[in-house]
């Protein structure tokens, strides 16, 4: 008895003993919830019941126990906190099962004790500033279903030993930084239904193994640097709903295996570089909701029985390499809402086929070879929207519309024809109609009467003729494009009564009459176009009304009398040109008010009197003019007038001057030495014929940009200035018909110079002769002057210029024979080793192309042939190699192929430091020691020499600070290349995207001036350089930072330059996900509006930290519409990087970039402001919390 009692005490006393330890356990789990409650005191508006004392801690939001165990702990914090490093105390929690602590702040790296957490099936650490490379011992949460660690900083190499975690159903790790391959043994997550790999930077071929992925649903690997061809075991994919592989290096075919995947209902392959032909077994996938194959390389045409889709809603082949015609089978896609297959080659007429797309709302076939009649059939959608089929080959009449839902028309570059039918807005809904550059006849009496809606009209470049109608200035109109018919009359009272109108474009027509006191009621106008019409009389006084008017052009009328002062009243003007009429009287002195001119073209008039001493005024700020017009960006012309007296002193004001011409004057005095002090900025001067005397001398920088100098038919003389030899971009000097004497300067070093003519001036000497090895020279007049010597006709004739002997050498010639005829033995003897010399090489190198050649018959040699030296110097151009570097403030580079191969060592992928949609951008060590950036464009359909070279001219000559300088560019057969200066820091989107070592380096100072500069970069693009530029693909990757952070855009240009190649359609549209405003989902044209709401994200960026796409939380998942939700819950703070918490002196010029940002990204493009306003902005938030006066040791909290 005695020792059963015994027994049980002891008994008794083991479950005390076993309570105490739970009740222990429990205790210390809840100190725990207890010491982590302790770090997030901030979050109380959050959790505000782990701060209830009455609630115990299992009780608390977002806890879960079992017993007295924790196994969840759910914060995910809505809200963006105050940043808050990475709580070790979650490594207390042992029985953890469930944790997500996304969206709460959490900084740093995670301590390698936290992966000890064997228990965790569901681990979401998305939403946060997380750092670091994942471990190996990631493999220890065998348990693991879910890992979701979107929007962080992690980076490095995944751990193949993630291919252990073999129940994980989800991995998403979309938005960090991720790189290199991926490993084989991610194929062992057998169970593994979702995986986001998106916007990372991962590369190298994706893995044949993720074809064992056989029960996922979704597959994201979109916006990585993949390259190599899909794997072909993706048909195994057969659960496939969501197929995103954009944006992406990805070459080679589509697989036949993917008509496998029959449950996909999403497939997005675009911007890529595939070829080949589209599967027919694409047709196999009916499913398909969404498609998007656009900016690839295909052949050939869709299939023929691309009909089956029958689910498909939107189909987007944009830029894609599609030829032939459009199957009649496409009719079958009812279901169709939004159809895209824009800069094709797709020729032949629209199937009749098409009328069965009934449900369709976006139409756009711009920029092909269709033809044909434009269908009847049209009348029979009845939810279309928006019709764009501009730039093809479309004949015959515009049938009529009767759409209720048509909003948008563009049929503009086709050759229709015929009368304008008067319905044409009857039975639709039409805002914009563009139907320029057609050959559309009669008159418009009626035809838009009708138009109650119509607020954009584009008629420009048909045979139009009759009055101007009256009624068109009760339409809502905004832009109103009349130019280059054949309207005549006067210009109705109504429509300068307009309420709306803002942009009128009457040029080129044969209007006549005076200009009206009415057009002063024209209160919104800002670009008035009327050039080249019949309009005579005096310029009203009334037009110094138009305050708001930027731009103003009146060129080549018959407009008569004084400038009146009053224009000078319209204090925004930046472009005004009245050149070609007959005005008279001097140049106002009030021109002083225009403060924000850099255009002026006063030529062909009879203006007299002296230059006023205020013409510079609107010249002399560097800073961008307000207006969205600008034609002749520094542009002064004062030429062919009775001008008299000398040029002012104060024409060293005039320091963005570009072009200056004084022409056809009366001028006199010498030339101001002040001219020296803008003469850097200066590219075209022209003061031929007056009267300025004394030397010809600019004390000439060897800086200069100077291309052309025209001082004929003047009095100078003297001799002529030797420092006009440091003019190394001269193309045209012109002196003729002067007294200029003395010896004439070696101008050897004008090695651009094409045109020289030095006639009737009173040169002596002898001419030196080296200016005839300048090559491209093709004019040289020297005659009228008194050079010793032979004086060559032309120097394109050979040894038609040599020094004429003196009296010693010719005896010497005669008294050395013997030693000449040694001389000429030796010579002929030199010139036979030549020879051989050269035919010996030659063999050389054609052996050694046959051992290229054969070892080519591998297969790596074929995969990569045109990435090879022989690959690119085996191609035969018809035509020699066209290369040129165009630089406009240095000499020419002179560049080969060879070099462009060497210092990339063929293209090796060690030197690419950039890949993007228009190609592949490589870090080369030229010959002479410079670094420079060479992209080489993409092939494919690159043809059109002259068309390339001449939009290259053209992007060659934007020069600012803020813009990646193009140093030259290289051609050779159907190779593009062109060369950048490199930029040390490379781009912006890196910065943000790698965290570890950003915070420090991208403080916000350094942020905001990057925002900065890069906006008056896209300002000058848009507003201070003609033609103007639209950038079409404006995101953080193509925002530059040398080696001092400062900001350079690049990439401008390359769509336009693409498209010349390609048609003749300048706003070919571009653009990068989370970047492309909303409307070009619709219209498919690129604008400046566009370009504002792509900074826009940017500057969204820069403020919030975050990435343009994945955020989940909102709808469209983008950064824009994640803001625009916590600004209207009044959550302006939690938007700001949560790298700048604790440290808040620039939280006032945070928020107020965040308001322009908004603004920047609003839906509708006429309430964006333009990209001046932007600047303008920024300056005068920069004025108002300026860092002068910041503390920066100082913590504001």
């Amino acid at each position: 008895m005695a020792k059963s009692n015994s027994r049980l005490k002891a008994f008794h006393a083991l479950v005390l003993v076993l309570l105490c330890f739970v009740h222990l356990c429990f205790s210390n789990e809840t100190a725990s919830l207890i010491a982590l409650r302790k770090l997030l005191l901030q979050r109380k508006d959050v959790i505000s019941t782990w701060f209830d004392s009455k609630i115990p801690p299992c009780n608390w939001t977002g806890i879960r126990c079992e017993g007295s165990v924790v196994h969840q702990i759910s914060l995910s914090c809505t809200l963006s906190p105050p940043t808050l490093p990475f709580p070790r105390i979650f490594r207390e929690f042992r029985s953890l099962k469930h944790l997500n602590i996304s969206r709460c702040g959490f900084n740093g790296h995670i301590y390698s004790d936290f992966w000890i957490l064997e228990d965790l099936e569901t681990l979401d650490l998305s939403n946060n500033r997380l750092l670091g490379v994942l471990p190996p011992s990631l493999s220890r949460l065998k348990k693991l279903r879910v890992l979701v660690l979107d929007n962080n900083g992690f980076s490095g190499r995944l751990p193949s030993t993630i291919g252990q975690l073999r129940n994980l159903t989800e991995l998403s790790l979309n938005s960090n930084s991720f790189s290199g391959r991926l490993p084989y043994e991610l194929g062992n997550l057998v169970k593994l239904k979702s995986l986001d790999l998106s916007l990372n930077l991962f590369s190298g071929d994706l893995p044949s193994s993720l074809g064992n992925l056989t029960k996922l649903t979704y597959l994201d690997a979109s916006q990585n640097k993949f390259t190599g061809p899909i794997f072909p075991e993706i048909g195994n994919l057969k659960m496939l709903k969501s197929l995103d592989l954009a944006m992406n290096s990805l070459t080679g075919s589509i697989p036949e295996a993917i008509g496998a995947l029959t449950h996909v209902h999403r497939l997005h392959l675009h911007s890529c570089k595939f070829t080949g032909n589209i599967p027919a077994q694409m047709s196999n996938m009916t499913s398909l909701i969404r498609v998007n194959i656009g900016q690839n390389y295909f052949e050939g045409g869709l299939p023929s029985n691309f009909g089956a889709l029958t689910n498909l809603v939107y189909f987007i082949a944009t830029n894609a390499g599609l030829s032939g015609p459009i199957p009649r089978t496409l009719g079958n896609c009812k279901k169709l809402r939004a159809l895209d297959l824009s800069m094709n080659t797709i020729s032949g007429p629209l199937p009749d086929s098409l009328a069965m797309l009934e449900s369709i709302n976006s139409f756009f076939l711009h920029s092909n070879h269709l033809s044909g009649a434009l269908p009847e059939w049209f009348s029979k959608w009845k939810s279309v929207e928006s019709i764009n089929l501009s730039d093809n080959l479309f004949t015959g009449r515009l049938p009529l519309l009767n759409i209720p839902s048509l909003t948008f028309l563009d049929l503009s570059v086709n050759m229709l024809y015929g009368v304008l039918p008067a319905e044409i807005c009857l039975g639709n809904a039409l805002g914009l109609l563009k139907l320029s550059n057609n050959d559309f006849s009669g008159t418009i009496t009626s035809t838009f009467r009708n138009c109650s809606i119509l607020t954009d009209l584009v008629l420009s470049g048909n045979n139009l003729f009759g009055e101007i109608p009256a009624y068109l200035g009760d339409l809502p109109l905004i832009t109103l494009e009349l130019s280059k018919n054949r309207f005549s009359g006067t210009i109705p009272t109504q429509l300068w009564e307009s309420k709306t109108l803002m942009e009128i474009y009457l040029n080129s027509n044969l209007l006549e009459g005076h200009i009206p006191a009415a057009i002063g009621k024209a209160s919104t106008l800002q670009m008035l176009q009327m050039d080249n019409n019949l309009f005579e009389g005096n310029i009203p006084s009334s037009i110094g009304q138009l305050k708001n008017m930027t731009n103003l052009s009146l060129h080549g009328n018959k407009l008569a009398g004084n400038i009146p002062l009053e224009l000078f009243e319209c204090t925004k003007l930046v472009s005004l040109d009245l050149g070609s009429n007959e005005l008279t009287g001097p140049i106002p002195k009030s021109i002083s008010q225009l403060e924000l001119l850099d255009n002026l073209v006063l030529s062909k008039n009879l203006l007299s009197g002296p230059i006023p001493e205020e013409i510079c005024t609107g010249f002399q700020k560097i800073t961008l003019p307000d207006s969205e017009f600008v034609q002749h960006y520094g542009m002064l012309d004062l030429s062919n007038n009775e001008l008299s007296g000398p040029i002012p002193t104060s024409i060293k004001q005039c320091i963005i001057v570009t072009e200056l011409m004084l022409s056809r004057n009366q001028l006199d005095g010498t030339i101001p030495h002040e001219i020296s002090e803008f003469i850097k900025s200066l590219e075209y001067l022209d003061v031929s014929m007056n009267y300025f005397s004394g030397p010809l001398s600019f004390r000439l920088s060897s800086t200069t940009s100077l291309l052309a100098l025209n001082a004929s038919n003047n009095l100078f003389s003297g001799a002529l200035d030797a420092s006009i030899s440091n003019l190394t971009a001269l193309s045209i000097f012109d002196v003729h018909n002067n007294t200029i004497n003395g010896d004439l300067p070696s101008l050897s070093n004008l090695a651009a110079l094409t045109y020289l003519d030095l006639s009737g001036n009173d040169f002596q000497g002898y001419f030196p002769c080296s200016i005839c090895d300048i090559e491209g020279l093709s004019f040289v007049g020297l005659s009228g002057n008194r050079f010793s010597g032979q004086v060559p006709e032309s120097c394109n004739t050979p040894n038609s210029c040599y020094p004429y002997p003196s009296q010693h050498s010719y005896t010497a010639a005669h008294t050395l024979t013997h030693a000449s005829v040694l001389g000429i033995a030796l010579g002929t003897s030199f010139v036979f080793v030549v020879v051989l010399l050269i035919a010996f090489l030659r063999q050389r190198m054609l052996k050694q192309e046959a051992i290229i050649l054969e070892r080519g018959k591998g297969k790596n040699f074929k995969a990569t042939e045109t990435h090879s030296e022989y690959g690119l110097l085996r191609k035969r151009p018809k035509e020699p190699p066209s290369i040129n570097i165009a630089t406009f403030e240095q000499s020419l580079l002179r560049l080969n192929p060879q070099d462009i191969l060497s210092a990339t060592e063929n293209f090796s992928k060690t030197y690419i430091i950039g890949d993007g949609g228009f190609g592949t951008v490589y870090k080369a060590l030229l010959p002479e020691g410079r670094t420079v950036a060479v992209k080489r464009l993409n092939g494919g359909r690159m043809h059109g020499e002259r068309e390339f070279l001449a939009e290259m001219e053209t992007v060659g000559k934007v020069k600012h600070e803020n813009l990646v300088p193009l140093m030259g560019y290289c051609v050779f057969a159907d190779e593009r290349f062109l060369i950048y200066e490199y930029m040390a820091n490379g781009s912006l989107d890196m910065w943000l995207r790698n965290r570890a070592d950003a915070v420090e380096a991208l403080d916000w100072p350094t942020r905001f001036k990057i925002c900065l500069g890069s906006a008056t970069g896209l300002a000058f693009l848009h507003h201070g350089f003609v033609p103007h530029i639209i950038h079409r693909d404006i995101k953080s990757s193509n925002i530059l930072l040398d080696s001092k952070f400062e900001p350079r855009v690049s990439d401008f240009g390359l769509a336009r330059i693409i498209s010349a190649c390609e048609s003749h359609v300048s706003t070919v549209l571009a653009g990068t996900f989370g970047y492309i405003p909303p409307e070009y989902g619709q219209k498919m044209v690129a604008t400046t509006k566009g370009d504002v709401y792509s900074f826009g994200v940017v500057m969204l960026e820069l403020v919030t930290g975050r990435e343009p796409t994945g955020q989940a939380d909102v709808e469209g998942e983008n950064l824009v519409g994640w803001v625009r939700w916590m600004v209207a819950n009044r959550k302006e703070s939690e938007v700001l990087d949560p790298c700048f918490y604790g440290s808040w002196m620039w939280k006032d010029q945070m928020l107020g970039v965040l308001a322009i940002a908004q603004a920047c990204t609003n839906d509708q493009p006429r309430k964006r402001p333009t990209m001046l306003d932007v600047v303008k902005s920024l300056k005068e938030l920069k004025t108002e919390t300026g860092f002068a006066a910041l503390d920066h040791s100082k913590q504001i909290v």
